[in-house]
């Protein structure tokens, strides 16, 4: 058996995932949350980024309408 040290912060953290406190030692609970990384990680798909990504152009801004330009023009006012 192996002996390890954790910090204080980190034993408060690993009570939190007691769940019988006359049972639970801290070797149960580190098992526990062991198996719950275990079985996360069967259901993750490793990250591959494709080979080629495709260039996309952004899209063009929409042309304003002829009124649209003179509506604005003569909202503003020059001093």
């Amino acid at each position: 058996m192996r002996t390890f040290r954790v910090s204080d912060q980190m034993y408060e953290q690993l009570k939190s995932f007691i769940v019988d406190p006359f049972d639970d030692t801290p070797e149960l609970v580190i098992g526990r949350l062991i198996e719950i990384v275990n079985k996360a990680k069967a259901r993750w798909a490793p990250f591959e980024a494709p080979e080629a990504v495709p260039e996309v152009e952004p899209p063009a801004k929409p042309r304003r309408r002829e009124h649209e330009v003179h509506e604005e023009e003569e909202s503003t006012v020059l001093l």
